[in-house]
Formats: structure tokens, C-alpha cells, sequence
């Protein structure tokens, strides 16, 4: 029946279900025991305090409680290890049973007339630990315990008149002990419960949140992974426009990625791991402005006259408008401004006699600096519609001269360690 379910709830689980009441039990369980110890401790120092205030025959009156209460003590441990058979749930509260019951005495002895009121004692004193038993009913069998400790012991020690009325007020206090004891431990499970599904709930949403993030993270890879394939094939469909450059687009970055290697080798120039990251992925869009040249430039077999050289000037500031364009809405604005300072700069030269907007020494930015190695490099060794290739000496002595004219002396020492690995990398390409 629902309300035998309902009573059965109450007496073994405070009013939880009997999965919540598991769940939270252990630290329900420490948190009594925690206060127990700490009613124990006030319990000693009252009771010194008490002993050393008041003589016989007070003294004589506490020795009798406290012998009526040493025989409550293993009465119960008797209940708990043969009866009950609960010995983790009744064993500290009968370990503490005597010094909380201790904590009473002097209470009740410090207020009360000691020869009437015994039995008042006792009561008092057996209400405290049934706040720190998590079921109710180990609180109704605690005082059963002591009913029955009273009815045996009582009338060893007790005068018969104050006997009969112990009864009464035994039974008021047990009543009222084990009734406060379940209101107090019920709020306390609950509470407990409460935390217990909040931090639940909590573990559900962090997890939700990581699951989020990783889908989010794993979404935005991919988009980048698309947008990037995307610019790379753009880069790819001008540079065959270009009949003089093919694999130009993939040599340089090539090359960029060795001198940067190099670079964060040489450790002086202290580059930072995204900075590196940023600028070997941009170097493919260094010239997307190529675009915009006319067909009959952009394809000569031959050398441009001056005019046409003009117009191929043009495919620099070009090609940083595009990246504009593109990147308009991505986050990271540091590879933006990279791209498009590659795309922009990067046929400036170091004593100012570059284009588009010759710029000078640390005017031009180092990512430009950097892509215009990796470009006049692969320009030297490879070959066009109006030069052969040149050797790798020759395109040495020339990149190494053109050290503090046309490139930055600072990237001599990184180029000459890189050398090997652009010259094993091109043998491979040619």
C-alpha cells in the first residue's frame, strides 16, 4: 500500500527514495559524525568544568547517571552487533552516546534539583545523539534502548517516587527526540540531495559544454580546413593564368616554411609559434592580385616593357585588397593583416627601391621580408619563359649580395642554414 510505502520511506530514509537516501548518505553520514565529535569535545571540557564547581553529593548524583548511562552504551552496541545488525550506521553513535550524555548531566545537574529530576537528566541527555543517526529508525530504537536501560537500571538507583515520574517525562523526551531528529535529518538529506543533483546537473552541463566545444572546434577546423582549400585554389587558378610561374605557389611556401624553420632555429629573432604558423599559411595568397592583370601581360613569352611592367606592379597592392575582401569576416584579424602584408609588401626591397610603395629597411614588415627570400629564391632556380634555371652556386652568390640591398642582412645567417634544405627540396621539384 501507498501509505505503508510512504511510513516505510520515512522510518529507513528520512522521506527520500531509497536511492537518493544511498546516494547521499556517506557524506550525510560524515557530516554527523563531524558534529558528534564536536559536541563530544564541549561535552568533556563542561563536564570538568562542572565537576570542579560542584561536590558532593552533586558528584554522587553524576556517578549514578553515569553508570545508568554506561549500561545504555552496550546495551546498544549489543542491539547494533546482534540485533540491528547495522554496525556502521549505531556504532558512533554509541561511541559517542556517553560523553554527549555526559554533556546533559551537567546541563540538567548545574539547573535542576539532582534528587528529583535524575530521570529528567537522562532524557535530555538521550536526545542528542539521535541528531547525529541518519535513519529514524535507529532513533526509535536508540530510545527503546533506553526505555528499556531505564526500566532495569532505574529501579537499582533512582528513588521510587522520582521513578514513576522519570516515566513520564523519559517518554515526552523520547518522543520529542526522535520527532526533531527526523525533521533535522530530512532538511539535512534534502540538502544534500539538492547539492547532490546541482552538482549533477553541473557535470551535465560541462559535459555538454566540452561535447559543444569540441563540435563547435571540430566545425570551425573544418571551415578554416575549407577556407584555406579555397584560397589555395584561387592562388592556383591565377598562378595558371601565369604561364611562367607554375608551381610557383606551392615552391614558395615550400620555401617560406624551410626559412622559417631556420629562423626559429637560429632562435635570435625570437618569432612567436603563431606568428610562424600565420605567416607559412599565408604565403600561398602573395599573388592572388595577379588576378586583375590582363591576360595579355600576365601570359607574355617574354620581358615586359616598362608600361607593362607598370601593370604588373599593380598585382601587389591588388592582391592585399583581395585579401581584405576575403578575410573580412575571420576572427583572427594577426593572419589577415599578415596575408596581407605578404600579398602587399612583398616585392619591396631592403634600400628602398622596391614597389609598390617603397618602403626601407624595418619599414617593410618581416612577413613581406621573409616571403621576399622564398620568391626571388625560387625565381633564380627555376625555370621561366624568358631565362633558364640558374644553379643553386649562382642563385646562392646572388641571393647572399643582395643581403642589405634588396633583403634584410638580419635573415643572411637563417638563409645560409636553410640553403640545404631549399637545395634538397628543389632537386626533388626539378
Amino acid at each position: 500500500m501507498r501509505w505503508m510505502q510512504k511510513i516505510k520511506n520515512e522510518l529507513l530514509y528520512t522521506g527520500l527514495s531509497a536511492e537518493d537516501f544511498r546516494q547521499v548518505k556517506e557524506p550525510v553520514f560524515a557530516r554527523n559524525q563531524k558534529s558528534a565529535v564536536v559536541w563530544s569535545v564541549i561535552a568533556e571540557v563542561f563536564w570538568a568544568v562542572i565537576l570542579v564547581l560542584y561536590r558532593a553529593p552533586v558528584y554522587a548524583d553524576c556517578l549514578i547517571v553515569i553508570r545508568i548511562d554506561i549500561g545504555i552504551c552496550l546495551l546498544t552496541l549489543l542491539s547494533a552487533l546482534f540485533v540491528v545488525k547495522r554496525v556502521p550506521k549505531l556504532i558512533y553513535p554509541t561511541m559517542y552516546l556517553l560523553q554527549l550524555t555526559v554533556l546533559g548531566t551537567g546541563v540538567a545537574l548545574s539547573v535542576l534539583q539532582p534528587d528529583q529530576r535524575i530521570s529528567a537528566v537522562m532524557a535530555l541527555a538521550v536526545i542528542v545523539p539521535t541528531f547525529f543517526i541518519d535513519r529514524t529508525v535507529s532513533a526509535i530504537c536508540l530510545e527503546s534502548v533506553t526505555a528499556v536501560s531505564y526500566a532495569v537500571l532505574g529501579k537499582m538507583f533512582i528513588q521510587p517516587d522520582v521513578y514513576d515520574w522519570g516515566w513520564k517525562t523519559l517518554i515526552i523526551f523520547s518522543i520529542v527526540g526522535v520527532i526533531s531528529s527526523h525533521v533535522v535529518n530530512k532538511s539535512r538529506f534534502e540538502r544534500y540531495v539538492y547539492a547532490d543533483s546541482a552538482k549533477k546537473l553541473a557535470d551535465i552541463r560541462q559535459k555538454y559544454n566540452e561535447d559543444l566545444k569540441k563540435e563547435v572546434d571540430a566545425k570551425t577546423e573544418q571551415v578554416i580546413r575549407l577556407h584555406d582549400q579555397l584560397v589555395i585554389g584561387m592562388a592556383t587558378m591565377v598562378e595558371s593564368r601565369d604561364n611562367s610561374t607554375g608551381g610557383h605557389v606551392k615552391r614558395t611556401s615550400a620555401g617560406v616554411r624551410i626559412l622559417i624553420d631556420a629562423i626559429r632555429r637560429d632562435g635570435k629573432m625570437q618569432l612567436p609559434d603563431d606568428f610562424c604558423e600565420r605567416i607559412v599559411k599565408a604565403a600561398p595568397m602573395h599573388d592572388l592580385g595577379k588576378i586583375a592583370v590582363d591576360d595579355a601581360i600576365l601570359r607574355k613569352p617574354g620581358r615586359f616593357t616598362p608600361e607593362e611592367y607598370e601593370e604588373m606592379k599593380k598585382h601587389a597592392p591588388e592582391g592585399a585588397r583581395i585579401i581584405r575582401e576575403i578575410l573580412a569576416d575571420t576572427e583572427d584579424k594577426s593572419f589577415r593583416s599578415i596575408a596581407e602584408n605578404v600579398a602587399h609588401y612583398h616585392h619591396e626591397r631592403w634600400d628602398g627601391s622596391g614597389y609598390p610603395d617603397g618602403l626601407k629597411g624595418s619599414e617593410i614588415p618581416l612577413e613581406a621580408r621573409i616571403m621576399a627570400v622564398a620568391d626571388v629564391y625560387d625565381a633564380l632556380v627555376s625555370k621561366r619563359v624568358y631565362k633558364e634555371r640558374y644553379s643553386f652556386e649562382t642563385a646562392d652568390k646572388i641571393i647572399l649580395e643582395g643581403m642589405g640591398t634588396q633583403f634584410d642582412p638580419q635573415l643572411k645567417a637563417s638563409y645560409e642554414a636553410a640553403r640545404p634544405q631549399l637545395e634538397a627540396y628543389y632537386s626533388q621539384e626539378n
